[in-house]
């Protein structure tokens, strides 16, 4: 099955090392879930992995890209520029919130045990983690920055497989510039040094999605088909939303085999069967966890189709989007019109850390040059690439809480697209200065988003050792004061209760629980059953918790519009007798629960 032409070998190994890369880190998984997690062995061998993709994808961008015209040393040179800036940036520690409270704190816990058992607070624990796998020898070895450089790798191996496919379509200098689109991306420059699983996903999609179309040219061959759905299982091992890319590429696969010319309903079914054991190899270990631990093989979604298990949680991909338009107009104020809209606005109104606005930054260069990029060869494949991503995006408008990283899928096959309209115009106008000068425009803007990113995670200072891990943490993160307090003062065998602290429980070195979500329902709820404050202290004393880590303003207001007068001064009661303040600092208080 290895191709002959140099792009398209170079598309192959890399989807290949994709597939490698994902084997290691099921087979670690599976190591983890037997108590090994502490094996020497496992964790240099799974780090050797990540160590020759690394090596795989610097030989490949300093000794095979470099172009011998200006204007592609001009492009090559400025990914090399994003590239240095993502490696600085991932060298400060960890702050992010989805860093905290689930891509490396899960990991933590599973080597403080040595081994992966289910933890039934933490609702984010039960999802598919193949990227975690790959970051928990780092965690264990203290190297916390180390995700961050692995999560970018697959950033970048995402930006060979654009460079390969367009420069097998097109040309090696239209190739250098989908790497560069897509590398910079706001959302991608942001996500490139985080230690989140987003780009794992993205890779895995795209890899599929591009297999399937190398597939669809050379239909007897059966190999594409094989690493498409291996590629298709561990995006579904990666992260929820997965779902809905196997459900599309599921579909483009038999809307592909509609459209042969020689039907044969055994054929066709023997292809979406091959698709899709494919697929649920890679997937399986994830599916059997679950089952054993809840009743439920994608707990904690889909609860009611399991009548032996949960029944799931809000949001995600299975939320319902019924009041989609409602939501927005009472969450936001926004007109009818503005939502209506909303597809569009995505790309250009975007705002990190703003939930009305995405929280996330893409480019209108996604969407500017679409008009043009269905001209010419193709067009039936560019039709593909089209549909999935705005079925993609229409999908999880409407089912999900909208964010920008959530919708990264569709920037590869965006990014295709783009060249493609660029190429077309390129190629119909007499004088290209203006369409050069637009796209540098964009590029720019694209450098005015990283400079300012930069400025924000200010790296220099802790780099040039000016300033502490302690210092540099304590500036970016409002409760590292009281973690610091917790892990310096508190005894070995506290255990804490996290209220309004955004779960950002990674820096903890004591034993904690949180609330499954953001609010502190179950503290609520033992207030209201409570009869007495006694039985308040009672009931935390059962959970095993010693101490209360809180917000203070935020609890103060959680309970005030939660609870009746008499709930409030039995709650009160229960403060002013069994809560002992032993820290207080930026608004967040430690106290003892005693008596």
């Amino acid at each position: 099955m290895i191709p002959k032409d140099s792009f398209s070998r170079l598309f192959y190994h890399t989807s290949l090392l994709g597939c490698l890369l994902g084997l290691a880190a099921t087979l670690y998984f599976l190591a983890g879930v037997s108590g090994h997690i502490g094996s020497t062995l496992l964790n240099i061998s799974t780090a050797s992995f990540l160590f020759l993709g690394a090596l795989f994808f610097l030989y490949i961008f300093f000794f095979l890209l470099p172009e011998k015209s200006r204007l592609g040393t001009l492009i090559w040179f400025l990914i090399l520029l994003v590239l240095l800036a993502e490696v600085v940036l991932g060298l400060v520690p960890p702050t992010a919130r989805d860093e905290l409270t689930h891509h490396l704190a899960i990991p933590r816990i599973y080597v403080k045990s040595g081994r992966i058992f289910e933890i039934p607070f933490a609702p984010y624990s039960y999802y598919p983690m193949l990227l975690d796998m790959l970051y928990t020898p780092f965690i264990k070895w203290g190297w916390d920055s180390v995700p961050k450089f692995i999560h970018g790798l697959f950033g970048f191996l995402t930006g060979l497989l654009l460079y390969a496919y367009l420069s097998r379509r097109l040309s090696s200098i239209y190739g250098l510039l989908g790497f560069l689109f897509f590398i910079s991306t706001p959302v991608v420059l942001r996500l490139s040094n985080l230690g989140y699983v987003d780009l794992g996903l993205t890779f895995y999609s795209t890899a599929s999605l591009l297999c399937l179309l190398r597939w669809r040219e050379t239909a007897t061959s059966s190999g594409w088909l094989i690493l498409a759905g291996l590629l298709a299982g561990f995006a579904l091992s990666t992260k929820p939303n997965s779902f809905l890319v196997f459900f599309l590429l599921t579909c483009g696969l038999v809307f592909t085999l509609s459209k042969t010319k020689q039907k044969s309903s055994v054929k066709e079914l023997q292809c979406i069967v091959l698709f899709l054991c494919s697929a649920l190899i890679a997937f399986s270990p994830w599916v059997v966890k679950n089952f054993i631990q809840t009743g439920n093989p994608f707990f904690p979604f889909f609860g009611s189709l399991f009548s032996g298990g949960a029944g799931g949680i809000g949001g995600g991909i299975g939320a319902a989007g019924s009041g989609f338009f409602t939501r927005r107009e009472m969450l936001y104020g926004e007109s009818w019109l503005q939502i209506v809209a909303l597809p569009f606005r995505i790309f250009i109104s975007g705002q990190d850390d703003n939930p009305q606005y995405f929280d996330g930054v893409l480019t209108p260069i996604l969407i500017l040059f679409l008009p043009w990029a269905f001209r010419g060869k193709w067009v039936e494949e560019k039709r593909l690439l089209f549909s999935f991503s705005l079925l993609y995006l229409l999908y999880a408008i409407f089912l999900v809480d909208m964010r920008i990283r959530y919708i990264l899928p569709i920037v590869p096959p965006l990014v295709i697209l783009t060249v493609y309209g660029i190429h077309n115009i390129y190629m119909r106008i007499v004088n290209p200065s203006f369409l050069f000068a637009v796209i540098v425009a964009l590029i720019a803007l694209n450098g005015v988003y990283l400079w300012r990113y930069f400025d924000k995670v200010s790296p220099v200072d802790y780099l040039l050792a000016n300033e502490s891990r302690e210092v540099y943490l304590t500036r970016m993160l409002p409760e590292y004061p009281a973690l610091q307090y917790i892990n310096q003062d508190l005894p070995a065998e506290a255990k804490v209760y996290f209220l309004f602290v955004g779960r950002r429980v990674y820096y903890s070195k004591r034993d904690y629980f949180h609330d499954a979500g953001d609010n502190a329902w179950i503290l609520l709820r033992i207030i209201q059953n409570a009869q007495s404050k006694d039985a308040i202290k009672l009931s935390l004393r059962n959970q095993g918790l010693t101490h209360l880590l809180a917000r203070e303003d935020l609890l103060n207001r959680f309970l005030t519009n939660n609870l009746n007068s008499e709930q409030l001064r039995r709650w009160s009661s229960f403060a002013r007798l069994h809560l002992q303040p032993l820290f207080r600092a930026r608004g967040y208080s430690v106290y003892q629960i005693h008596g």
